[in-house]
């Protein structure tokens, strides 16, 4: 995977969108608390710059976060000091022993342009199914195949950022990119930025059925409890059986 989230775009990750982990802890936490077997040790996937991460180990799990952005990491630590973290890839990193997994926020579905995203996802299915013990959780969120169409443009901004993402969809290949310009003051000039993420889009029955042949039993939902998802997103509530 290039890279993703530097320095400016992971600035601003940080500053303004980490509303939909916050949101989604609760029915996280509900989850793991209610899981068949004791849930001590939980893999937080993508964990940016550390705000599920910070729930979590607020209250009493021991966390491992692991994301490719450097930037956002180096924020996460400082954050969240106690917990643990690995700069990697999830399907180039070896999953540590644990009882839950969590990827929010659809870290499974970035992938460079030349990969073979189904094998990957597949792979790492197999392999969480491989640390995870019987009543162990795996969630985590996706974005759909199917309507409305996502291609678009959204503008946001704060005091001293403002962020431009140009959305373009492909169906046929099951692909989102989005083109992102990031705008970010330093001292008093504005500094321009631009990043391209490639993200694979999923079929929602292909991928229980995965989810099966690993030995998952799932739930799907369009939301984390009282959080949302947006058009098309689709939460996995999976446990190893």
């Amino acid at each position: 995977m290039g890279l993703i989230y530097t320095e400016d775009l992971a600035f601003i990750q940080a500053a303004a969108f980490g509303g939909l982990a916050r949101g989604a802890a609760p029915e996280v936490l509900r989850r793991l608390s209610s899981a068949a077997i004791h849930i001590r040790r939980v893999l937080d996937v993508g964990c940016g710059a550390g705000p599920l991460t910070a729930v979590l180990l607020q209250a009493g799990f021991e966390v491992t976060g692991i994301d490719q952005s450097a930037e956002l990491l180096a924020i996460a630590r400082a954050a969240v000091p106690k917990a643990r973290f690995i700069h990697n890839s999830i399907y180039d990193a070896e999953i540590p022993p644990c009882e839950a997994i969590l990827a929010l926020g659809e870290p499974l579905t970035y992938h460079d342009e030349d990969a073979d995203g189904d094998t990957l996802v597949r792979g790492f299915l197999e392999r969480a199914s491989d640390v995870l013990p019987p009543g162990g959780m795996l969630i985590f969120d996706v974005i759909e195949l199917g309507e409305p169409s996502l291609t678009g443009r959204a503008w946001s901004s704060g005091d001293d950022w403002a962020v431009l993402v140009d959305t373009r969809e492909n169906q046929d290949s099951r692909t989102l990119v989005r083109d992102i310009q990031t705008f970010r003051r330093v001292d008093q000039f504005y500094r321009r930025g631009r990043e391209m993420h490639r993200v694979r889009l999923f079929d929602t029955g292909a991928l229980c059925k995965q989810l099966a042949t690993c030995g998952f039993a799932t739930e799907t939902a369009q939301d984390y409890g009282a959080q949302r998802l947006g058009p098309r997103r689709r939460a996995f509530f999976c446990t190893r059986i």
